[in-house]
């Protein structure tokens, strides 16, 4: 069984304008933050506030790219 949190990154992984999205983001909150602009709150039939989202899970996801809170992309929102 896939779980909500492996839904997210799939849809996420599927979907190109949220995966350039990603490559940017620190963390699940920043990707939240940003896609909230085009009135997105769920992907993958997942909201993202769902409490059975694994939000370290998440984190780890977006961290991947990349950009951390400690290590931000120039434009982010720890820079």
């Amino acid at each position: 069984m896939t779980t909500k949190t492996q839904t997210l990154i799939s849809r996420i992984d599927s979907k190109e304008s949220f995966r350039d999205i990603a490559y940017l983001c620190e963390d699940f909150d920043t990707f939240i933050d940003e896609v909230a602009e085009w009135g997105v709150d769920h992907a993958g039939g997942v909201d993202f506030d769902d409490p059975e989202v694994n939000r370290p899970m998440m984190d780890a996801y977006f961290a991947s790219f990349g950009c951390t809170p400690d290590n931000p992309h120039p434009a982010g929102r720890y820079a």
